[in-house]
């Protein structure tokens, strides 16, 4: 037992003497960076295009009221939309388009006749959710908003 003990202290300095570092080279290179890609704070880079659609209320946003033929004959049904709007991502609306403006006098359901205003969430029962053309903005290719009718 004593033997390989001795023997394995023997080997230590051995050990020491290894590499303990190693730099590791890659078959194929990896890209350059260029720093002329990287958008500059100055410049905020490309704005992303955003559509917004604006919906008398959710149980109006999938009318099949307009059919569009395609061209191996088949019938694609969009959903009918008051308005549609093309805007940039993360930017708020500031208002509310005129064409898109609703009053109490366009109310589809007598139960519900008072106009509240347009919330991207398909029911709202309260003012909190509603969207606020100001300051809401939305991260998303499409944007629904769904006009809200209270009693």
């Amino acid at each position: 037992m004593k033997k390989q003990f001795y023997l394995l202290t023997l080997l230590f300095p051995l050990l020491a003497g290894c590499a303990t570092s190693y730099t590791y080279e890659p078959r194929i290179p990896y890209p350059e960076e260029d720093d002329a890609d990287q958008p500059s704070e100055d410049d905020p880079g490309e704005e992303l295009p955003m559509t917004v659609y604006f919906y008398l209320d959710y149980s109006h946003s999938d009318d099949p009221t307009n059919d569009i033929k395609n061209p191996d004959g088949s019938t694609t049904v969009v959903p009918e939309y008051i308005y549609k709007l093309s805007w940039t991502m993360l930017k708020p609306l500031g208002s509310c388009p005129t064409e898109a403006l609703l009053d109490d006098s366009k109310a589809a359901d007598p139960l519900y006749p008072h106009f509240l205003g347009y919330s991207q969430y398909p029911t709202c029962i309260d003012t909190s959710k509603l969207w606020d053309f100001e300051t809401d903005y939305f991260q998303s290719n499409v944007l629904n908003l769904y006009g809200i009718w209270v009693a």
